[in-house]
């Protein structure tokens, strides 16, 4: 097989039917890892994604951790070729029916057409396994290439003991390079080869106003609201008709794009209406942007503050 165009076609057509078997395999496992409930789950897939990687003919590792295990594979090529490190997660978000829009059981995996749906079949078990595949691929093409993927089950809580165990099998791990498979398409029919990453700094504000428990019906307006009180300090921190951090110092070390990096996002937006992915999460605007360069920039470059939940007790 070949790895022009074609070659690649007549694969992926071929191993269709397969990798949809594995893929509903996998989906089907609810690795919440942000549910301490879903130990098992999070141990069964570790064991699934470990047994395919040797079903597709790697050796198979699954390094345990202070937290949910990682795990590693390994194929080999020819002595002396390069190493590279193809990067997933399989742990995934809280999905439910009763909560969010789903249309579907969100642990079942659906087909409809040629679009999937069900938790994990784009972030990032689908592209997890694309991965193995075109492992299997590139073998089957003689690419001369020592290939290793490294999945992990905590990156949908912060990665808390990623770092640590990147260190302690450091010298099993090595690589000349790595590919982060865990990013977007710009378009259905535009792949993207991001160069970098935003990163997350978390973080939970909680509010107590009373000792006891207390009922709106004959406290309401005389006693203090935590849930009105935090949101007025969410819009201190933030700007929500602009989209800016009002934090003193938040933006001084972030450095404006360059001349070329704007040319750059000027290529983007001729290329691909980059705005029209806002009309999918925000249906009755475009978000608090109108140029379109802001747009692409805010979505590509600029930190940004997060207003994501919102709860309070009875």
């Amino acid at each position: 097989m070949g790895v022009d165009k074609s070659g690649l076609t007549a694969f992926a057509k071929r191993e269709r039917d397969r990798f949809e078997r594995i893929l509903k395999e996998f989906v089907e496992i609810p690795t919440v890892s942000a549910e301490p409930s879903r130990q098992r789950d999070i141990r069964r897939c570790a064991d699934l994604a470990a047994q395919t990687i040797r079903d597709f003919g790697g050796e198979p590792s699954i390094l345990e951790t202070a937290g949910n295990p990682i795990v590693h594979g390994r194929f080999d090529g020819p002595t002396g070729a390069p190493t590279v490190t193809v990067y997933n997660h399989l742990d995934v978000q809280p999905a439910s029916r009763e909560t969010e829009p789903w249309d579907t059981d969100p642990f079942t995996f659906t087909k409809d057409g040629d679009r999937y749906f069900g938790r994990g079949t784009t972030d990032d078990k689908g592209p997890a396994l694309t991965a193995l595949f075109g492992i299997r691929a590139a073998r089957e093409a003689g690419v001369p290439l020592n290939i290793r993927v490294l999945w992990e089950l905590e990156e949908e809580i912060g990665s808390p003991n990623f770092e640590a165990a990147m260190r302690d099998n450091s010298r099993q791990l090595a690589s000349d390079s790595v590919i982060v498979s865990d990013t977007i398409w710009v378009a259905r029919n535009r792949p993207a080869c991001p160069a970098g990453l935003r990163g997350l700094a978390g973080f939970e504000l909680t509010l107590a106003t009373g000792e006891t428990d207390q009922h709106s019906g004959t406290t309401g307006g005389a006693a203090r609201n935590p849930i009105a009180e935090l949101m007025k300090l969410v819009c201190e921190m933030y700007d929500a008709s602009s989209g800016k951090v009002k934090i003193k110092g938040f933006y001084d070390d972030v450095e404006p794009p360059s001349k070329r990096e704007l040319e750059e996002f000027r290529r983007h937006l001729a290329a691909v209406p980059f705005a029209l992915g806002i009309a999918q999460v925000d249906p009755i605007g475009r978000g608090v942007l109108r140029d379109d360069e802001q747009l692409l920039d805010a979505r590509l470059d600029q930190p940004f503050r997060l207003a994501q939940h919102v709860g309070g007790r009875p």
